[in-house]
């Protein structure tokens, strides 16, 4: 080929390349705009896809671990059992939540570069991978937990735990294995706390604040729970008495439940139980007389309030008196009251409150309990009260008491294993519905019970808590016991106001029923005149209340504080035998609604009084005008989306309960 045809074919290769740059200049840039904008649309519905998918997975796992424990929790179910096939049902669940959360931050990951362009997608990434940390640390406790559950369970699939004193010292053991697990779970929850507290909630969608709100409680009783298992095995070392920490000697408190008082009922027997190397070592139970126990040798500096009962002797009111809804108060009183009079085995280390509900439970346990010698009879739950009421119509019911509470613990100790398990279950059930109270002296000891919600005690409620509260205590002062027959319903209206500050009203109702009344044994026995109900009833507001109006025959009303940060709402009640009373307390508070940006945060908190078996409790929430309800926890019973939006709720008070209503308020 010659030079000539060589520069032709070049100059010819290169022709297109020069027609197509021409067509190129030609495009109008609107042109490449919307082809651009298309290419950059296709990718954020991918995204968007991916997304959607990431959180579909993750939410439908979350709903699966959510609805176990919601099988499991005893405020669903009535019921207290947890087998190793639940353990293993949840251990899989959260297994599968990890999954999810590792394949969402998968789908996602190509998004975190331009994280900086959405708050949502920023705080989306970061709640994954909170979340994930959460997972883990679930995952983590449960893996610690396994030596216990199946140590507990006895390796077999549907048999519920045991929890005999002669199985602490091996229980102390297995939980040592899990502290290593116990340690990563800490570090995990470390590594959530550090994402999610610089979190900004002020821009986000609701739907995503609901999220992160969600996870902030999560990883709070988590973290909660993961310190106490920590500390297990030295807990429980100084509480069985293992380990060296010496004999540990319980003040028991019979409380009798049919006459109430406010942190529990009239003590009517009491006793003492000695444990060492997780066994009970020696206990004995007694009648309560006026020398009996011994009441202190010096006198007590007791500052009783006004209001309350004014005894002939004033330390009197430390043994049974106590004016306080908290047990942890009357506890203290009690030991002390105990340990002044040089009674048998004091010091005490702490103290336990059983009132006739709880020894009922303990009675399902064991099935029935057969008292022999000077009070020849078989003891069922079925018959308890009306047994006991027959012993009091012949003057001999504290001591037979007495005798069927050294027998119970007798035949607890000798009990198999499946009897033993079942006084688990009542035991457990006891605590959560404080029908079972327990106190130490032991600091670590007293803080791991309050936060098992284990010890009676109340929540406060300070401003700064940025709760509201309500819990109703009553106390039988005509010295007869018709509280079994009286039923107790609350009602409690709130008003939100704009400023966060709350309008509030509680209303007790007391239905003294008759048809229930004649046929219990605690009246039926009574002379007429005295089967009417007298009491002192103290309302448990959020400190700082202040009172608007009472309605209602209410005697000598007042207001006063209590040490536990509450304003107390105070009245002599007085409903006759088969009839009915409605008293009504109308107050303000200060502000309680929590602000975080645009969204407010209003919570409840409902404490159930012990001895109380259950109570209906209606709460009706008005929100602020132009207010939007983004969430509530529980779920309402009713809802009216009016100018001024309102909540209806139904609760069954058998153990404490806390109603949460998260809103925005719209321009």
């Amino acid at each position: 080929m010659t030079q000539l045809q060589r520069r032709r074919r070049s100059r010819h290769r290169f022709r297109w390349i020069r027609r197509f740059r021409k067509r190129i200049a030609r495009i109008n840039a609107r042109v490449l705009l919307v082809m651009i904008t298309s290419v950059l649309a296709v990718m954020a519905m991918s995204a968007l896809v991916l997304t959607m998918n990431a959180r579909r997975e993750v939410e439908e796992s979350w709903e699966d671990v959510s609805r176990i424990l919601d099988e499991l929790s005893p405020n669903s179910n009535g019921s207290t059992e947890f087998t190793l096939s639940d353990y293993e049902r949840l251990q899989d669940s959260v297994n599968d939540l990890n999954a999810s959360l590792r394949s969402a931050k998968r789908q996602t990951a190509f998004l975190r570069p331009f994280a900086f362009l959405s708050a949502d997608l920023e705080t989306l990434l970061a709640s994954l991978d909170a979340a994930e940390h959460l997972a883990q640390a679930g995952d983590n406790m449960l893996t610690g937990l396994e030596p216990t559950v199946f140590y507990l369970t006895d390796n077999e699939e549907d048999e519920i735990f045991t929890s005999e004193f002669s199985s602490g010292e091996r229980l102390v053991d297995v939980l040592q294995l899990g502290q290593s697990s116990f340690a990563n779970a800490a570090h995990h929850l470390d590594a959530a706390e550090r994402i999610i507290e610089p979190l900004d909630l002020a821009d986000i969608s609701p739907r995503l604040l609901v999220t992160v709100d969600g996870l902030n409680r999560y990883h709070d009783q988590l973290a909660e729970y993961n310190r106490l298992l920590q500390r297990g095995p030295g807990l429980l070392s100084n509480m069985l008495g293992l380990n060296g920490a010496g004999t540990q000697t319980y003040l028991v408190l019979s409380q009798n439940s049919d006459e109430l008082r406010p942190s529990g009922g009239y003590i009517s027997t009491y006793g003492w139980i000695m444990v060492q190397d997780g066994q009970v070592e020696d206990y004995g139970y007694n009648p309560t007389s006026r020398n009996s126990p011994r009441p202190p040798s010096e006198p007590l500096a007791l500052e009783i309030p006004e209001w309350w009962i004014q005894y002939e002797q004033p330390g009197y009111a430390a043994w049974d008196g106590s004016w306080h809804a908290d047990f942890r108060y009357t506890a203290q009183l009690a030991a002390t009251y105990y340990d002044g009079g040089n009674n048998l085995e004091q010091p005490v280390d702490g103290v336990i409150g059983i009132d006739l509900v709880g020894f009922e439970y303990l009675l399902e346990g064991l099935g029935s309990v057969t008292v022999t010698g000077s009070y020849e009879a078989t003891v069922t739950p079925a018959t308890f009260r009306e047994v006991v009421y027959d012993f009091r119509a012949e003057g001999e019911h504290k001591a037979f008491l007495a005798t069927l509470y050294r027998q119970i613990i007798a035949d607890w100790q000798v009990a198999d294993q499946g009897v033993s398990a079942e006084m688990r279950q009542s035991i457990l059930q006891a605590l959560q519905e404080k029908h079972i109270m327990v106190y130490f002296k032991d600091e670590e000891l007293a803080e791991a019970f309050d936060t098992l919600g284990w010890s009676g005690a109340q929540e406060s409620a300070r401003e700064s808590d940025y709760v509201d509260y309500l819990l109703v205590a009553d106390a039988t002062v005509s010295g007869n016991k018709p509280n079994h027959s009286i039923q107790r319903e609350l009602t409690y209206d709130v008003r939100i106001q704009p400023d966060g500050s709350l309008t509030s009203r509680t209303a007790v109702k007391y239905i003294y029923s008759l048809s229930v009344a004649e046929e219990d044994p605690a009246l039926r026995r009574e002379h007429p005149a005295n089967r009417d109900y007298f009491g002192l009833l103290q309302v448990f507001a959020p400190a700082n209340s202040q009172l608007t109006a009472i309605s209602g025959s209410l005697i000598e009303p007042q207001t006063d504080t209590a040490p536990t940060d509450h304003t107390i709402l105070i009245g002599m009640t007085h409903v006759e035998y088969g009839q009915q009373e409605r008293l009504q307390f109308s107050y303000s508070t200060p502000a309680l609604v929590e602000s975080f940006g645009d969204y407010r945060r209003y919570t409840l908190v409902l404490q159930k009084q012990p001895g109380i078996r259950t109570e209906v409790v209606d709460v009706q929430i008005t929100l602020p005008q132009n207010a939007s309800i983004i969430a509530t926890q529980p779920a309402e019973a009713n809802r009216f989306d009016l100018e001024y939006p309102t909540l209806f709720f139904r609760i069954n008070l058998v153990m404490d309960e806390t109603i949460e209503v998260i809103y925005r308020i719209d321009d």
